[in-house]
């Protein structure tokens, strides 16, 4: 998901253009990083705020809670706000909605529940709804079965449309049943010749998870001492949203890597990023890096072929599936020029939150100069394990309640690694 496009918001950032060289930007500096704040909470939240709640004035509030909730700004006036959105939830636009919601998840956890509850009771709308029930299962307002009994009173056949069919999976799946084994995962075939980038991440993605790549040959990337080459990886949306919801966390599952960009969104830096696509993103002939008849349509059973057979059946890893057929889009790995210290406190920190893609951490001094990036050293690992196409899989192993390391996962690295080298000498 392409980060922070509020066209009002970035047109007063129009003077910190990127400096030619990639390792140094001037919104890093530590003045510009104090006179972005200044405006953050002035021109972008106080005086949105200030304008009454019209349906001409929707984008200014827009842009108000989405500026409260990059820089985790809880004002009087932030609060009062919301407030006045929710009693007027119904007049706005489906828009102004998701965004409202968005907002209330990232800066209030637990207190708006009863207005929530309003409206997953009178909401129609398959997206709204899902965001709602997710949002009083997290404190337990509501239980699961009563949120299924909602969700079949609301809506005939919601297996039909993707986010009701994973809200319900999800509800009704019991967290208590591993995931099938991890080995199997990493020595997959998936698809011959490709290089995999492997995210284990925990359920509760406020703690930081991993990435390691599967280089062509099927071996795994080593770093300079010859251990297995990882990075620290956050799949945490700002929301921390269910990964079927537009801005939610990064979806489970296998994303299809369609080469190397460089950004010009100032927030994400000039640092190479690694695009990926999910399913109905983009045609079955472009997902996949085989040959594809040009009249093959989308159905779950291509997205399978790319499991190990003891994964087939395990839902959580069909969440990016049904995350593309319910329209999300635009997820990247890459870097970061949001000012961490927004997140001091948070278990990610000094990670930053996205607006659902993964990020690596990158660190600049008080002069703009990067002394620090994780996204690097994934790019150039990636760079070297072969083509420049392949596929993301994106794993949640367990709910640890720390950041995920490498000694949790190596020993099936090494298991996978020797499977892969004894099968091709076969």
């Amino acid at each position: 998901m392409k980060l922070f496009s509020l066209k009002i918001f970035l047109s007063f950032l129009a003077v910190a253009t990127l400096c030619a060289q990639d390792a140094q930007l001037p919104l890093t500096t530590k003045s510009e990083r104090q006179n972005f704040d200044e405006k953050l909470r002035t021109k972008i939240i106080e005086d949105n705020l200030s304008s009454p709640l019209t349906k001409e004035n929707e984008d200014k509030w827009l842009e108000a809670f989405w500026g409260a909730g990059l820089g985790m700004i809880k004002t009087d006036l932030v609060t009062n706000s919301i407030k006045i959105a929710l009693d007027n939830f119904g007049e706005r636009s489906p828009r102004f909605q998701r965004a409202l919601l968005e907002a209330v998840y990232v800066l209030y956890s637990t207190d708006f529940n009863e207005q929530i509850n309003q409206i997953a009771a009178s909401t129609d709308n398959p997206k709204i709804f899902a965001m709602a029930i997710n949002y009083l299962l997290r404190d337990k307002f509501i239980t699961k079965p009563k949120a299924l009994e909602l969700l079949k009173s609301k809506f005939e056949n919601p297996n039909d449309n993707p986010i009701l069919f994973a809200l319900s999976s999800f509800i009704t799946l019991n967290d208590k049943v591993a995931h099938p084994p991890l080995v199997d995962l990493l020595s997959a075939t998936v698809e011959s010749g490709s290089v995999i980038i492997f995210s284990f991440q925990r359920k509760n993605r406020d703690n930081t998870g991993l990435a390691v790549i599967r280089k062509s040959d099927g071996t795994f990337a080593r770093d300079e001492f010859g251990n297995v080459f990882y990075v620290p990886q956050l799949a945490r949306a700002l929301s921390n949203m269910p990964g079927y919801i537009t801005n939610g966390n990064t979806p489970q599952g296998v994303l299809s890597i369609q080469g190397i960009d460089t950004s010009s969104n100032i927030f994400i830096g000039t640092t190479p990023n690694i695009q990926t696509v999910l399913p109905y993103e983009v045609s079955p002939q472009n997902y996949f890096h085989s040959q594809f008849d040009l009249s093959t349509k989308w159905e779950i059973n291509l997205y399978d072929n790319l499991l190990p057979k003891s994964w087939k059946n395990y839902f959580p890893i069909h969440e990016a599936y049904y995350a593309g057929e319910a329209g999300r889009c635009e997820i990247i790995a890459h870097g970061s020029t949001v000012d961490p210290e927004y997140y001091s406190g948070k278990p990610y920190y000094p990670n930053t939150p996205t607006l659902g893609c993964l990020s690596a951490k990158e660190l600049w001094d008080d002069d703009g100069n990067r002394v620090l990036s994780d996204q690097s050293a994934l790019y150039n690992a990636f760079k070297s394990a072969g083509n420049l196409s392949g596929y993301l899989i994106v794993v949640e192993i367990n709910d640890k309640q720390h950041p995920l390391v490498i000694d949790e996962v190596i020993v099936d690295i090494l298991k996978a690694e020797k499977m892969i080298k004894e099968k091709n000498n076969n």
